[in-house]
Order: structure tokens, then sequence, then C-alpha cells
């Protein structure tokens, strides 16, 4: 007997009366059916806000790499060069809003726990925040244009809103979740772009917004060149299912010449902002300096032009980056990252016997059975139960999670855990996808193929994709228990997330799951 477990509500006859008594007003009929369905969303957007704006300005000190990037942004209101072996967009966007938010560049980002007294602490934290907020409401959409329901599209995003890992890196000066947002955007408007008809205005529209955003994604780290490979394989497949070659042609141009433009345009208004001779000059060419204002550089120097400006950067860029020899007591190894080996030391004070650490530190529950379950889930794509569109899109995020591992394979410069947060998106992505299957009930061939008539003897139906509609109790409590746990880890770690001051031995529990994570 097939179960009618947390079945919806009863069909509407005339024989099912208001449950008061008393006729139910259409604006409230009208305000609910907007609402029906949404809720999860709701909460996933609320959640996602408030973890991420709660205690931005705590702690009120510098954080980990907020002494280098602050520093960046800082230079755009000096206008005095700067280097940073990343492309520039990230501290652009940041320096932006800074100066909407009243920043007023007063402060040295001297050192890991300086105090911070300029009062405008809230406005440097604050897009990555807001990108952080978004993220998790974004991976919920991505979720759904891959196919999956919206119970996967719920259990995806939840994952990716409460890892501790994603919280630290929203809640400070820092560049990951830019590139994060940025390229996953790029994918799903890729996606969805798809499903338009052919050449029309839409799909057009969303390519070339989908190729804004792939550049903006690699404009703050190169790291996020790895959607646009993606995406040119995609338009590759596409090319080989139906042999057009037009439309492989133009997507190919609007993937090659908006991303570049974007690139260009991201250095053209850093030069313009970097305008005079500073810090960055020892990293760069004698031409090069020639083009600041207040440069040493001799008359018979002759200035390099914008591109090739851009060039020697960008090489620069690249050499030092690979140069880099110096050490650091939290870096890591690839193989490490899928179990959340090494967590990084981001910060920490004590004052009246009590002591707050905050660590860039993964939730286990979702880190362990992530990295558990690829192996199974690759011998498993056999399973009947899978459609062909999920198999596909499974196969594309494994590539996608391999690739953005595989650089780092050869690095020989120091690395951490957050270059494994890509990846880890990718892995939540494809065990949410593959695991959909388990929580749906299963077709029947009737006249309604997406509703299911069930305890008929009750007056009832179930629809296959309502969110409270599983096929047994058994998956019902497997799902959300999972969550619950994942939830109650987070919790658990929440100290180490937000620098909460606790005494010496809960401290000491923390230190005791530090060491065994090293």
């Amino acid at each position: 007997m097939e179960s009618c477990f947390y079945s919806p509500k009863a069909k509407k006859t005339s024989a099912n009366p208001n449950f008061f008594g008393k006729p139910s007003r259409s604006k409230e009929r009208g305000f609910t059916k907007r609402l029906k369905g949404k809720w999860p969303i709701l909460i996933l957007i609320l959640l996602s806000f408030l973890t991420r704006f709660w205690h931005l300005e705590s702690p009120s000190q510098v954080v980990f790499d907020e002494v280098h990037f602050g520093k960046f942004v800082s230079a755009y209101f000096t206008h005095k060069y700067y280097f940073d072996i990343h492309p520039p967009l990230g501290k652009l966007v940041i320096a932006g809003f800074a100066k909407i938010a009243g920043f007023k560049a007063d402060f040295d980002f001297s050192h890991i726990g300086e105090n911070f007294d300029s009062g405008s602490l809230f406005g440097l934290r604050f897009l990555p925040a807001l990108f952080g907020s978004i993220f998790v409401v974004l991976i919920y959409f991505l979720i759904l244009s891959l196919g999956g329901s919206k119970k996967a599209a719920f259990f995806g995003s939840f994952l990716v809103l409460f890892d501790n890992a994603f919280l630290v890196e929203s809640k400070f000066i820092l560049l990951d979740i830019f590139l994060m947002f940025f390229g996953f955007l790029s994918l799903y408007l890729f996606i969805i772009a798809k499903e338009k008809e052919n050449n029309s205005k839409k799909q057009i529209i969303l390519y070339l917004i989908s190729a804004i955003s792939v550049a903006l994604g690699f404009s703050v780290k190169w790291t996020a060149f790895s959607f646009l490979g993606l995406i040119f394989i995609l338009i590759f497949l596409d090319y080989l299912r139906n042999f057009k070659f037009k439309p492989f042609l133009a997507k190919g141009l609007i993937f090659t010449i908006v991303p570049l433009f974007v690139y260009l345009s991201v250095f053209a208004i850093h030069f313009k902002l970097l305008d005079q001779s500073g810090p960055g000059d020892a990293f760069m060419s004698p031409a090069f300096q020639k083009t600041l204002k207040g440069n040493s550089i001799g008359a018979n120097v002759k200035p390099l032009s914008f591109i090739a400006k851009f060039a020697e950067l960008n090489l620069q860029m690249y050499t030092s980056s690979a140069n880099l020899k110096a050490s650091h007591p939290d870096g890591s190894t690839w193989y490490e990252w899928p179990l959340g080996k090494k967590p990084i030391w981001y910060w920490t004070q004590s004052k009246d016997n009590l002591k707050a650490n905050i660590y860039l530190i993964g939730n286990p529950v979702i880190w362990w059975f992530v990295i558990v379950s690829i192996p199974v889930i690759i011998l498993n794509l056999s399973d009947k139960r899978l459609s062909r569109k999920t198999i596909f899109w499974i196969y594309i995020l494994l590539l996608g999670f391999f690739a953005n591992i595989l650089p780092f394979v050869f690095m020989k410069r120091v690395v951490f855990l957050y270059h494994y947060l890509i990846s880890l998106v990718f892995g939540i992505l494809i065990l949410t996808l593959f695991i959909d299957k388990d929580f749906q009930i299963p077709k029947e061939k009737e006249e309604k193929p997406y509703k299911i008539k069930k305890c008929s003897e009750k007056g009832k139906e179930i629809k296959r994709r309502d969110f409270f509609t599983f096929p047994s109790k058994g998956s019902f409590f497997l799902y959300f228990g999972y969550l619950t746990i994942v939830f109650l880890v987070f919790i658990l770690l929440l100290p180490l997330s937000y620098g909460i001051f606790l005494p010496e031995k809960i401290n000491n529990f923390y230190s005791s799951f530090i060491k065994f994570l090293h």
C-alpha cells in the first residue's frame, strides 16, 4: 500500500465547508495563493540575510586577509598604485560601496587584530554579506534550472546556508564570495537561456548577461575561468547535438568578445583610479611607472599605452602568484580539503578570562557527506530512476567539481581550504540532484501524470512535487533528519564563525576539534 504521509489538503468540494463557517474573502484567497509554495524560498532569504548580517561589525578589528584587501580598497581613495596577484574587481566594488557609506580611507590595516575605529566597518563588509546572502538564493534557483524539485532546491541551498565556511567568507572584506556568485550566476543564466526559443530576444539577452557575469567572476579571481570553460563545453555539446554552425559561432563570439571587453573595462577603471605613484611601483617596469603621477623615472623613458600596461600587469600577476614561496601554518593540500582538514585561523582576542576565535571551518556533516557520496554517485549513474537530463547535468557538474581542484594539484605555492569552496558547491549540486529521486513519489501512468491519486477513501490527492509529499515516512525523516543535524552542527560551530567570547573549558573543546582537523 502506497503511503499518503504528509499529503496535501483535501479536494475542494461542496461537502467541504469553510472551517469557521464563514465565506473566505477573495483577497485572502489571492494572498494565500501567491504565498502557496513560496515559503521555502522565503525562509531561505530570511535566514541567509539574518546569518550574514548579524553582528557584521563584530569583531571591530582587522580579520585575516582584511589586512591586505583593506589596504587595496583604501588605495582607490588615495589613488596610489598598489599591486595584487588578483584582478581588481572585488576590491573595486567594495571601494565603491564604501565610498557611498562614507569611508574616508583613514585606517592603516597594518595587522590582524588592529582595532577599527573609523566607523565605516559596516560599509566595507556590506557587499560580501549581501552577495553571500543572495548566493544562497541563487543556488536554490540553479538547482531548479538543472531539473531538481523544490525539495532538492531547498536541500542544496540549505547546505550552503548552514555551512560555516560560506558564512565566514561572507562576513569580512574577502573576495571569494564574489567570484562564486558571478561564476554560478553565469552558469544559471546560460542554462535558462538554453531553454528559451532559439535566437529569441530573451535568449540573446540572457547569453549576454551570462557572458558579462562570467567575466565579472574572473575579474575578481582567475579561478572563475573554470566557469567559462564549462560554458564553452556546453556550447560545443549543443553543436554536436544539432550541427548548426551559426548558433555555435554566435554563442562562441558572445562568450569571447563580451568577457574580453568587460575584463579590459575593469582594468581601465583600475588604472584610472590608481594614477599616482605608490607601493605597487616596485613590481612594475620603469615604462609602466612612467604613467603614474609623482614617479621618479627619467624623462628618456616612454610611458606605456593602456594595452601594454594591461598586458604587463596581467603577466606580473601570473608570475608573482606562481613564484610565491611564503609558507603558512594553516596552508593545506588539495587532497586534505574534501575532509575539511586544516581550518584557517582568521582572528583571536582575549579579555576577562574569556577568549574568542574565528576560523574558516567547514560543516563536517556536509563536507564529509559530499566527498563520500561522489564516488557512490559515479558508480550509480545507471540508476533507472535518474532522468537523462539529470544524468547529463551530473556529468557536467562532476567536470566542474574536478576542474576546480585540478589546478591546485600542480600549484607549488601555499594554498588554503577556501580554494575548495567552488568544488564544494559543485559537490552539493551533484549530491542534491542524485538524491532528489529518493524523495519523490514515482510517476504512475494516469490521466493526470503530475497528480497521483491516493488515499481515495479519504477523498485526498497527492501532488508528486509538493514540498511535504514524500514516498514514505522513512524518506521524510531522512530528509529533515539530515537537515536538522546539519543545522545543529552549524550552531555548534557558530562561536568559531562569529568570534564569540567563551570560557576556557569550552574553548578547550573547540581547540581539541581544531587539532583533530589538523
